[in-house]
């Protein structure tokens, strides 16, 4: 797989992956909201540049990649946008279609982002997927 898939893949997880279900408020049960686009979410630990056993050479790369699209639709929330891309790039790989809906809503300011802890730090997306299961937060 190529760092760009890689990178959007984790891009769309990190974004969704602080959903939490038994949180009835939005934006603050978190989920595909486009709140990893702010810092303060961007530095928590777990979204921090991943090293390259990993395969990944940080979120921050893989938002710059996404901007200019971003510019040029600005009607497209970032939520829509970064999970479009994450299913983009598993097709490219050679994955399946995968069914988005779209309509997403974007948080408007980083005081809306999800607190620190809702994803594990610095571990592979399988042991994310594997912690959040267990956790039953989605």
């Amino acid at each position: 797989m190529r760092p760009f898939p890689l990178k959007q893949l984790r891009l769309a997880w990190h974004d969704a992956g602080t959903y939490n279900k038994n949180i009835e408020e939005w934006p603050l049960r978190g989920g595909a909201n486009g709140s990893l686009r702010f810092e303060i979410e961007i530095k928590h630990a777990a979204n921090a540049t991943l090293s390259s056993q990993s395969g990944f050479s940080g979120l921050v790369n893989a938002l710059k990649l996404l901007q200019p699209i971003r510019d040029k639709y600005s009607g497209v929330t970032y939520a829509d946008l970064f999970q479009l891309a994450s299913a983009t790039a598993v097709e490219e790989a050679g994955g399946p279609k995968i069914p988005i809906k779209y309509g997403k809503v974007d948080v408007s300011e980083p005081e809306q982002c999800s607190e620190e802890g809702r994803l594990p730090g610095k571990l592979t997306v399988k042991e994310e997927i594997s912690n959040s299961k267990k956790k039953q937060v989605w």
